[in-house]
């Protein structure tokens, strides 16, 4: 969901009086010309030309668009996880609608149940009250820790404290310490995901300079559920705006909270915009919202997709060549058995150790070998190997 805009202070009131609202301030930017600023904004390290694409980028999108052939090593825990066997560990997602955040939380669980540890599912379906409600019921119901999924400190903060001051640790997953938090402790840590969603952006921007010699006019859909998510479509624009001046990028906003609304606000923004003739989806939750709006405006043929995150739909639409072109998966199954390492390490006294994702850029090229089933989707498969797995057992004392 992955994630790193961020919220101004008195979002957590806002929010709390209903995500709509914010949805609606976002609506009001829909179809307008985005002109990022800002003077640390990525670079590829050589831009793309108007007429073709620079050998940086060309270099980018051949690494990731193999699987992954090895993993990072993992630092040992001193002492093991085996005095933690038993214990349970609540994960409480935004959303577990969203389907890379039920498979974060899926290898979450295949972590724990490797370490001896119990799992246990609290949906906040993307509503303030039900995320305070799940906060307060692992506290209630005997939860020895907690991880939350791409949940904002800031909107929350008396419910995560209130964990912490019970001794239950809490790993803050997918999101950067704010609302007065500046780094993790063993009781409340942050797993932030802005790296890998940050690489992400950039990938996919580059797989459509490359697929558009330089010239793409981009419809670009951002996510405002979290600070994350709004950091990083601002990195994804920027990119873009700074690595291919012959592209343009016009935005339309949404929260997942209302992502229904996503094929009336593309067909909009589509009709206004005749010239587009590519659509990016920051997070393939919007995915198939966003594909009906590209039909009912006529698009189908004019426009192609791509997104990140790696959702089975998309990898079907590439596969089958219906509009959609490429796609940047974040590997869901590794990164659950990341935070399942990092909510292990709190419990032994310590705070999580921040690792890298592996990401891989999914294609026509590569996805036609590829089993395209909600089966194969719930595993490593598409990514590489289970390999991984010892890594994470034997830092655990547990292999």
């Amino acid at each position: 969901m992955s994630t790193s805009p961020r919220l101004t202070r008195h979002r957590s009131r806002v929010l709390l009086l209903g995500v709509s609202a914010v949805v609606a301030l976002a609506t009001a930017a829909c179809g307008s010309s985005s002109s990022g600023s800002g003077s640390s904004a990525p670079t590829s390290g050589g831009a793309a030309s108007s007429t073709g694409t620079s050998s940086a980028v060309a270099a980018d999108l051949a690494q990731y668009s193999a699987a992954a052939t090895s993993y990072p090593t993992v630092s040992t825990i001193p002492g093991g996880v085996k005095s933690q066997a038993g214990k349970t560990v609540w994960y409480i997602p935004i959303g577990a609608s969203v389907p890379i955040l039920a498979n974060f939380g899926l290898g979450l669980q295949q972590g724990l149940a490797a370490a001896g540890l119990k799992y246990h599912l609290c949906d906040g379906q993307f509503v303030p009250t039900d995320i305070a409600s799940c906060l307060q019921q692992a506290q209630t119901q005997g939860a020895n820790a907690v991880v939350t999924g791409y949940i904002d400190y800031a909107l929350l903060p008396a419910a995560f404290d209130n964990l912490t001051s019970h001794g239950i640790p809490v790993l803050v997953a997918g999101e950067s310490a704010d609302g007065g938090k500046t780094a993790s402790t063993p009781s409340l840590s942050f797993y932030d995901g802005t790296t890998a969603l940050d690489q992400a952006q950039k990938i996919v921007m580059e797989s459509v300079i490359a697929d558009s010699g330089g010239k793409a006019k981009i419809l670009y859909l951002g996510v405002t559920d979290s600070p994350s998510t709004k950091a990083s479509a601002v990195y994804g624009k920027q990119y873009i705006q700074q690595n291919c001046p012959g592209c343009t990028i016009d935005e339309v906003d949404y929260n997942t909270a209302e992502i229904s609304k996503v094929p009336s606000q593309v067909a909009s923004a589509l009709t206004s915009h005749p010239s587009t003739t590519y659509v990016v989806d920051e997070l393939d939750a919007a995915g198939q919202g966003t594909y009906s709006g590209i039909q009912t405006a006529g698009f189908t043929n004019k426009v192609k997709m791509s997104g990140t995150n790696g959702d089975l739909d998309a990898l079907q639409r590439i596969k089958s060549k219906t509009v959609q072109f490429s796609d940047v998966g974040v590997d869901p199954i590794y990164m659950g058995w990341q935070y399942a390492d990092g909510i292990l390490r709190q419990l032994a006294g310590s705070v999580p150790v921040q690792g890298t994702t592996p990401l891989r850029l999914f294609t026509s090229s590569n996805v036609g070998s590829l089993t395209l089933t909600p089966a194969a989707y719930a595993t490593n498969a598409w990514y590489g190997d289970d390999s991984f797995e010892n890594t994470f057992k034997t830092a655990w004392g547990v292999s």
